[in-house]
C-alpha cells in the first residue's frame, strides 16, 4: 500500500509540473510576442519617419531596443532553467547571460529616468534650447556604460555548478558565488541594486511626472471662449495626466514584486519559492509590452506609419471597407475619431518631444 502510495505521489507530481510547464511556457509566449512585436515596431516608425527622430524619441527606441533585449534574454533563459532542472547552456554563457540580463534591464530603468526628465526639461523650460540629437546620443551612451559597470558584479561572480545524484543523474546549476563574506557580499550587493536602480529612479520618475502634471493641470488653454473648447482643453489634461500616471504605476507595481523579493531572499528573510518567484519574475517581464502603448502608440505619427506597414495597412483597409459597406454613419464616426485623435496628439505632444 505504501509503495502504491508513493507511485500515486510520484505520477501526480509529474503532472502537476507538466502543467506548471505548460502554464509557465503560455505565459511568458505571450510576453515574448506582444514585446517584440510592439518594440519592433517603434524600432521600426522611429527609424523610418524623420519626424520622429527628436532626443525624446531616441531615448523611446532606445528603450524598445533595451526591451527587446530583456524579453530575448531574460524570458527564454529563466523558462528553459525551470523546464530542464538545469543549465545546458555552458560555462561562458553562464556569466555572459547574466550580465546580458542585467544590462538590460538597468539600461531599460535609466532610460526611463532619461525620458522623464527630458519631459520635465521641456514642459518647465519650453524656452531653452533642447537637447541635440547628438547630447542625446552621447546621454544614451552613458546610460549603457552605467548599466554594464551596474552589470559586471553579478556577472563576475558567477559560477557554474555540477551536481550529482544517487541516481547518477548530474545536474548543473548557475548560482552567484561571491567572496568572503559571501551572504553580507550578496546581501549588500542586491540591497544596493534595489536602491540604485529602483528605488531612485521611480522617485526620479515620479517628481518629475507630478511637477509636469501639476504644471499641466494648472495651465490655462490659449483662446479658451466657449464652454466646448474649455471641456476639450479639460479632457486632454485629464487625459495627460493618466499618462504620466501609467508611465510611474507600471515602473511601480511590475517592478516592486521581483525587487523586493530578489532583497529579502539575499537577506535570508524568506525562502527560495518557485511559485513566488515566478509571479514575480513574469509581472516584471510584462512590462516590456506596455511601454510601447504608454510611449507611442497614441502618437499620430506612430498611428500613421503603423497603418503604412503592409499588413496592418491591409488589415485596416479591409475593417474601413467592411464597416462603409454595412453603416452609412461612418462620416459621423470618422468626425468622433477625428477629435479624439485630436485630444490624444496633444497629450502626446507632450510626452513625445513634438514640441
Amino acid at each position: 500500500r505504501l509503495q502504491k502510495w508513493k507511485e500515486t505521489v510520484r505520477i501526480y507530481g509529474l503532472i502537476f509540473k507538466d502543467y506548471t510547464v505548460a502554464l509557465l511556457v503560455v505565459a511568458y509566449s505571450v510576453i515574448i510576442i506582444i514585446s517584440l512585436f510592439g518594440n519592433v515596431v517603434v524600432c521600426h516608425v522611429v527609424i523610418k519617419n524623420k519626424r520622429m527622430h527628436s532626443v525624446t524619441s531616441l531615448f523611446i527606441m532606445n528603450l524598445a531596443i533595451a526591451d527587446i533585449l530583456i524579453t530575448l534574454l531574460n524570458t527564454p533563459f529563466t523558462l528553459v532553467r525551470f523546464v530542464y532542472s538545469t543549465w545546458v547552456f555552458g560555462k561562458a554563457m553562464c556569466h555572459v547571460s547574466r550580465f546580458a540580463q542585467y544590462c538590460s534591464v538597468h539600461v531599460s530603468v535609466l532610460t526611463l529616468v532619461a525620458i522623464a526628465i527630458d519631459r520635465h526639461q521641456v514642459v518647465m523650460h519650453p524656452m531653452k534650447q533642447r537637447m541635440s540629437r547628438l547630447q542625446g546620443i552621447a546621454w544614451i551612451g552613458v546610460i549603457w556604460v552605467m548599466g554594464s559597470c551596474f552589470s559586471l558584479p553579478h556577472a563576475i561572480y558567477q559560477k557554474l555548478l555540477r551536481f550529482q545524484f544517487i541516481n547518477n543523474r548530474v545536474r548543473m546549476v548557475c548560482l552567484p558565488s561571491f567572496p568572503h563574506p559571501s551572504d553580507l557580499f550578496w546581501k549588500y550587493l542586491d540591497l544596493a541594486t534595489f536602491v540604485l536602480l529602483y528605488v531612485l529612479p521611480l522617485a526620479i520618475i515620479s517628481l518629475s511626472y507630478l511637477v509636469v502634471a501639476k504644471k499641466v493641470w494648472f495651465r490655462n488653454a490659449v483662446g479658451d471662449v466657449t464652454l466646448a473648447q474649455s471641456a476639450a482643453h479639460r479632457r486632454r489634461k485629464k487625459t495627460t495626466l493618466k499618462m504620466l500616471i501609467a508611465v510611474v504605476a507600471v515602473f511601480a507595481v511590475c517592478w516592486f514584486p521581483l525587487n523586493c523579493y530578489v532583497v529579502l531572499l539575499s537577506s535570508k528573510v524568506i525562502q527560495a519559492n518557485n511559485a513566488l518567484y515566478f509571479t514575480f519574475h513574469w509581472l516584471a517581464m510584462s512590462s516590456t509590452c506596455y511601454n510601447p502603448f504608454i510611449y507611442c502608440w497614441l502618437n499620430h505619427s506612430f498611428r500613421a506609419e503603423l497603418r503604412a506597414l503592409p499588413l496592418i495597412g491591409r488589415i485596416a483597409k479591409g475593417n474601413a471597407a467592411s464597416y462603409t459597406a454595412e453603416d452609412h454613419t461612418l462620416p459621423v464616426f470618422q468626425v468622433i475619431l477625428n477629435k479624439i485623435n485630436s485630444y490624444r496628439n496633444t497629450v502626446c505632444s507632450l510626452l513625445l518631444g513634438e514640441t
